[in-house]
């Protein structure tokens, strides 16, 4: 089979399971709909709901004990698990938060939980200091260890890594197999619809899909040999089309970009060429002058970024770096009037989505939704681009 003909046959199996969706409800979810999919305060909530034994879904630790043995792998005895009690933002200070913890008779576990978000200064040191009889459970969408400026010398010793993409949604099947949960259908619709949407942020299709298409590739040596010259092809057009995005932006803004090592052609391009290969993204970006010296070696920065999504703002450059936030609230409002309340994110100082702060109209350059793809059409990519250019001199204007 050539290529043409095995993308032929793919895609009419996509093609077939968007009908089903489309027919079934498969595409009704509360979490998409809601814009909640990867808010990373409602991903921690219903967690902690399906974790505690006192949660709404009057199941016990039913939920707990399954977690505790497949995704912790911790032996824990009948009488610790009855002692058990699942905290949500567990406070050990006045500034930091553990995201969930697990305390028992016998220890406490915690687990910190990042969709999106970066790490803060210590944060994953100060919490295992917390821990008793326990690791640090760093969990992320793909099982990323933390960063240095995190676990500050922690090791794989102390800090153990889970994943949404494997382990917790290995766990949510395993709760689905439960007698009660079959039976009761509130849970089980829910339970579906967050696997769904852990499905969604972690870049997966659903099960029945994926071995469909994976039949079709390995029905012969011809149709492999084709998938491995898409698959090598395919990342190659996803990095053009970010350089060529990126290129288009900095010859419609009218001013000089900042060179440093937080732009999108530095090194030869390497935060383009790497954004693909790893788990976690390599922020490639274009920056500009706001305004210089705020306080002594602090300038902010109008910042265009791509994490997942695309999206401009504002960045408090210490010394010309990046790193925890040098400007208090007051400070940020001082020097940017026009922002309602600023949004913290380590030296994020206030930003939006790109090309109108809607999450629903945002392309997705990790998991390739349908506002991306609409980016290889020259009509939709040239519209886009002109809309961002707007926002961005708004923001440089301002």
């Amino acid at each position: 089979m050539n290529i043409e003909l095995l993308l032929q046959e793919v895609s009419a199996i996509s093609k077939k399971y968007d009908l089903i969706n489309q027919k079934t409800g498969g595409y009704f979810n509360v979490f998409k709909i809601a814009n909640i999919v990867t808010d990373e305060v409602t991903i921690c909530r219903m967690l902690y709901e399906l974790l505690s034994p006192t949660g709404s879904h009057y199941q016990g630790i039913t939920y707990l004990k399954l977690f505790v043995e497949k995704v912790l792998k911790i032996e824990m005895s009948e009488s610790e698990l009855a002692s058990a009690a699942v905290y949500r933002e567990f406070s050990i200070d006045e500034n930091r938060r553990i995201d969930i913890v697990i305390r028992t008779k016998e220890r406490l576990v915690p687990i910190e939980v990042k969709v999106y978000a970066e790490d803060q200064e210590n944060q994953c040191y100060d919490y295992y200091q917390k821990a008793i009889n326990s690791n640090l459970f760093y969990l992320t969408r793909h099982g990323d260890f933390p960063s240095d400026y995190s676990a500050n010398g922690l090791t794989d010793k102390q800090v153990t890594a889970i994943s949404f993409s494997d382990d917790i949604l290995n766990w949510l099947g395993k709760c689905l197999e439960q007698k009660e949960t079959i039976k009761i259908a509130p849970i089980r619709e829910v339970i579906l619809q967050y696997m769904s949407a852990i499905r969604s942020f972690t870049n997966q299709m659903e099960d029945e899909k994926e071995m469909e298409i994976k039949d079709v590739i390995t029905k012969s040596p011809e149709n492999m040999r084709s998938a491995i010259a898409i698959e090598s092809s395919v990342t190659e057009c996803k990095i053009d089309l970010m350089e060529k995005l990126f290129k288009a932006i900095e010859e419609k803004i009218d001013r000089k970009k900042l060179e440093n090592e937080y732009d999108y052609a530095a090194n030869e391009g390497e935060k383009v060429n790497k954004f693909y290969s790893r788990k976690s993204s390599t922020y490639p970006g274009i920056s500009y002058l706001y305004k210089s010296a705020v306080k002594p070696n602090v300038d902010i920065w109008v910042r265009i970024e791509i994490d997942d999504l695309i999206f401009v703002g504002y960045c408090v450059a210490n010394r010309q770096k990046s790193g925890e936030q040098c400007l208090s609230e007051g400070e940020i409002m001082n020097h940017i009037k026009w922002i309602d309340k600023p949004v913290i994110d380590n030296w994020w100082a206030y930003y939006e989505l790109l090309p109108d702060d809607n999450y629903d109209a945002a392309p997705d350059f990790r998991n390739a939704d349908e506002y991306y793809l609409k980016l290889f059409n020259k009509e939709q990519f040239d519209s886009f681009v002109s809309i961002c250019v707007n926002k961005i001199n708004e923001f440089l204007l301002k």
